[in-house]
């Protein structure tokens, strides 16, 4: 069992989220070395007190993400425990292609309601931090690509856009959502009723709102 008063970085770009977290971490009987709200910040608490765990938001805003700080922390430390915090069921729904590195364990933002949720996959993290299996990744039919394009629909572009987007041609960004409509069980209606159900089915599997475009 890892000691509880192993020192813990925090990292949120949200104050309050930031602030909640901390307040959790340290109800769990962890000892908090520092918060950060961006990559610069957490890298630099990095250097100066060796946390050998991290706790990290998925999604810091504008730049770098938190699968990118995780990198960077283990090039610094290889062995530091990693729990990632998400609003999604998998970093895949918002868009990450990059891998979280081994053992790194992810939560559910919508679980830490329950402290032991934290506090399980923080010991788990620490007992093995390189372990081969991270945490539970929700089990879907579709793949990264048709995940990317059922995301940018759900974000409000248009086939053309996404079609752009992706490095593909209209007519394969039609066929691939009437293959997402068939693999989603999705009645078929009119073109704009498919794009909302598509965005409500979206919603409902990642258990959040889209962040549409501006």
């Amino acid at each position: 069992m890892a000691p509880l008063d192993a020192p813990v970085v925090v990292v949120d770009d949200d104050d309050f989220t930031r602030t909640l977290v901390t307040t959790l971490v340290q109800s769990l009987g962890y000892e908090v070395c520092g918060k950060a709200a961006s990559v610069t910040e957490a890298m630099a608490i990095a250097h100066e007190c060796h946390p050998p765990i991290a706790v990290i938001d998925l999604d810091l805003g504008e730049g770098p993400t938190g699968i990118d700080l995780a990198h960077g922390l283990r090039k610094i430390n290889p062995n530091i425990a990693l729990v990632m915090l998400t609003s999604y069921g998998d970093p895949v729904w918002m868009g990450q292609k990059r891998e979280l590195p081994p053992g790194a364990h992810y939560v559910v933002k919508g679980e830490v309601n329950d402290p032991s949720v934290l506090g399980d996959a923080m010991a788990k993290a620490l007992a093995d931090p390189l372990a081969s299996q991270q945490g539970q990744r929700a089990g879907t039919p579709l793949s990264e690509g048709q995940w990317e394009i059922l995301r940018l629909v759900a974000a409000g572009y248009s086939n053309a856009e996404i079609a752009k987007r992706q490095s593909l041609t209209v007519d394969a960004v039609n066929k691939a959502i009437t293959r997402l409509v068939k693999q989603l069980d999705i009645e078929v209606g009119t073109e704009d009723n498919t794009r909302v159900l598509l965005t409500q089915t979206f919603n409902r599997i990642t258990g959040t709102v889209s962040e549409r475009r501006s």
